[in-house]
């Protein structure tokens, strides 16, 4: 099997970990590649290990492990959104809710090499920003699409329409609009609801609304959402999964809807969703 190592941080717990899952998949058989800047930043000098660019991902990669935590999965997921790599999450940040193992990785490595797993596969939002040449960008999400105010001072106005029909004229710090994945991201922060992943459907959350009664709202998946800055808003910023990140004014329509990729994790059978929340939540245990 081909792997593709992917991370972007470096210290002496993470080199460790990166040298014992290169020394394991070497001495099965594998193939192994490696992140070029990931591997400058380790000083890796393995003559059976591959570095290869962002870019060049080898599209017969069988997987691609991404070590760190949620914010390096979601950088891998940028990588291969146009081409179903799975990719298998070892979490050495901090809460972990994308990745599939933990810092004691090394049993359950095993039995995923041994084919003891299975996929999930996961929305995508498609972000399209529409300029007044008439030029587009299209940006996708695995997570999140977040609009937030550019001034400190100053409450965003926001436009929102859900295919023809007004949602609503909000006023808030910002906007998330997040797929059921990103629902356990900043959108769980900012009082949205937890959507099971497995679902399709659209979670738009607002910042901090001006007005209390305004509360998030659950879309179906097949819908296609128009945001419009007011005039009076002169600019904001968007950011893609907490990396993207641009300067957007009144001027640039936004229209974002499922994106026809899905993104495919690798999940152990004994490691689901529900006991994730359980435990990275600590639901169920008394506060001493």
């Amino acid at each position: 099997m081909k792997f593709a190592i992917w991370g972007f941080q470096s210290d002496k717990e993470i080199a460790k970990h990166v040298a014992e899952i290169i020394d394991k998949l070497i001495s099965g058989g594998h193939e192994v590649y490696i992140l070029d800047s990931f591997s400058d930043l380790l000083q890796l000098n393995h003559p059976k290990v591959n570095s290869i660019p962002e870019n060049r991902i080898p599209t017969d990669v069988d997987f691609i492990i991404s070590i760190g935590g949620d914010g390096t999965l979601l950088s891998a997921a940028q990588a291969v959104m146009r081409t179903p790599i799975p990719i298998l999450g070892i979490n050495l940040g901090s809460l972990g809710f994308l990745t599939s193992l933990e810092r004691d990785w090394r049993s359950e490595f095993e039995n995923i090499l041994n084919g003891h797993y299975h996929i999930e596969d996961r929305m995508v939002l498609n972000c399209r920003l529409e300029f007044p040449d008439g030029s587009e960008e299209t940006l996708w999400a695995l997570n999140d699409v977040v609009i937030e105010r550019a001034e400190v001072f100053s409450l965003l106005p926001l436009e929102v329409r859900v295919g023809d029909k007004l949602l609503n004229h909000y006023l808030a710090d910002g906007l998330i609009i997040s797929t059921p994945t990103g629902s356990t991201a900043y959108a769980l922060s900012a009082g949205g609801p937890i959507i099971d992943p497995s679902l399709e459907a659209i979670l738009i959350t607002p910042i901090s609304p001006h007005t209390l009664s305004v509360r998030p709202v659950v879309l179906t998946g097949e819908e296609n959402i128009h945001i419009n800055l007011s005039p009076e808003a002169d600019h904001a910023r968007l950011h893609v999964d907490g990396k993207d990140s641009r300067v957007i004014d009144p001027s640039i329509k936004i229209r974002i809807r499922p994106s026809s990729y899905r993104i495919q994790l690798v999940v152990l059978p004994n490691n689901t969703f529900y006991e994730k929340l359980r435990k990275k939540l600590h639901w169920g245990r008394r506060s001493s």
